[in-house]
C-alpha cells in the first residue's frame, strides 16, 4: 500500500501497564498530555491493581480522547519452556480463547466502555488459533509488527497475494487491511525506541535519535506508523527528552499523532469493515 501524499500519521503504543502505579508510567503519560499528544496504553488485564485501574480511569477522564486503553495479552507469562511468548506455539484454540476471554472480561469489568477493543500479543508470537480466538471474541483491531526492509515487504506482498496471515511459519503483515478470514483490522507497529532489553526492569539499550529518525523514514511509504514505548525503561530525564526530540522532529516534518481508534475509524471502511 503506497503513500497517497503527505506525511504518515503516528501512534505511540506503551506496553506492559501493570502492577503498582510507578512514577515512570505517570511521568510519560503526563508528558504526552501536556503536549496534547495521544498515547495508547496496552495493559495486562490479569496483572492490574485497583490503584492502576483507578489512575487510568482518572487520567483518561482528564485526557479525554488523548489516552487510549487496549489489551496486552492476559498475564504476560511464558506458558512453556520451549515457547517464546504467552500465545502461539503449540497452544490450542481452546487454551488461547480461554486466556483472551478472561482478559477481555477483566477489561470490561475494570474499564467498561472506557477501553478500545484492540489486542496485541506479548513477546509478539501467535499462531492461527490465537488469531481465530481474537476474532471470535469480537475485537476490532489486531496489533502486530511491520518490518519495512525490502525483503520483508516482498514477503508480505507474496503472503497477501496468497491471502495468508502466516506463511512458512512467519507473520505476514496486513497493516491497515482486513486480516484474512477475520473481521479484524490489522494495525502494526514498526519503530521502537529500544534496541535491546537487558532485563525486565529498567535496563536496556536505546537507539540514538538519528537511528529512530532513520527507522521512521524507512516507513514513510506507510500512511500510519506505529511506535513502541515501554514506560518503565523511560525512567530518566534524558530518556524522556529523547522522546521529545523525536516528537519535535516528527512535528517539523508535518506528521500528526493519532489513537488506534482513530486509525480504525479511517481505515476500517476501506478494508470492508464496519467502524
Amino acid at each position: 500500500m503506497g503513500r497517497q501524499g503527505g506525511q504518515p500519521k503516528i501512534f505511540f503504543r506503551n506496553d506492559d501497564v501493570r502492577g503498582t502505579l510507578d512514577r515512570s508510567l505517570i511521568r510519560i503519560t503526563e508528558w504526552f498530555l501536556e503536549r496534547g499528544l495521544p498515547i495508547v496504553h496496552a495493559v495486562e488485564p490479569a496483572n492490574l491493581t485497583r490503584e492502576v485501574v483507578q489512575w487510568l480511569l482518572d487520567i483518561k477522564r482528564q485526557g479525554r480522547d488523548l489516552v487510549e486503553i487496549m489489551q496486552h495479552g492476559y498475564d504476560h507469562r511464558v506458558k512453556n519452556l520451549w515457547q517464546k511468548g504467552e500465545f502461539g506455539g503449540q497452544r490450542t484454540y481452546e487454551e488461547q480463547y480461554a486466556d483472551i476471554a478472561a482478559g477481555k472480561e477483566l477489561m470490561n469489568r475494570h474499564f467498561g466502555e472506557a477501553w478500545f477493543p484492540a489486542f496485541n500479543f506479548p513477546y509478539a508470537p501467535y499462531n492461527a488459533a490465537a488469531i481465530r480466538a481474537v476474532n471470535d471474541l469480537g475485537y476490532k483491531v489486531f496489533n502486530s509488527h511491520y518490518n519495512p526492509r525490502l525483503s520483508r515487504r516482498c514477503f508480505y506482498a507474496l503472503g497477501r497475494l496468497l491471502r495468508r496471515g502466516l506463511l512458512l511459519g512467519r507473520h505476514v503483515s496486513w497493516h491497515l487491511r482486513r486480516y484474512p478470514g477475520t473481521r479484524l483490522l490489522e494495525v502494526d507497529v514498526s519503530v521502537s525506541f529500544i534496541r535491546q532489553y537487558l532485563d525486565e526492569q529498567t535496563s536496556c539499550e536505546f537507539y540514538h535519535l538519528p537511528e529512530l529518525i532513520e527507522q521512521t523514514l524507512a516507513c514513510r511509504h506507510l500512511p500510519v506508523v506505529g511506535i513502541l514505548l515501554h514506560h518503565r525503561y523511560h525512567d530518566t530525564d534524558a530518556k524522556i527528552e529523547m522522546v521529545g526530540q523525536f516528537v519535535d522532529w516528527a512535528l517539523a516534518q508535518g506528521m500528526t499523532f493519532v489513537t488506534l481508534q482513530e486509525v480504525f475509524c479511517e481505515w476500517a471502511p476501506r478494508a470492508g469493515l464496519v467502524p
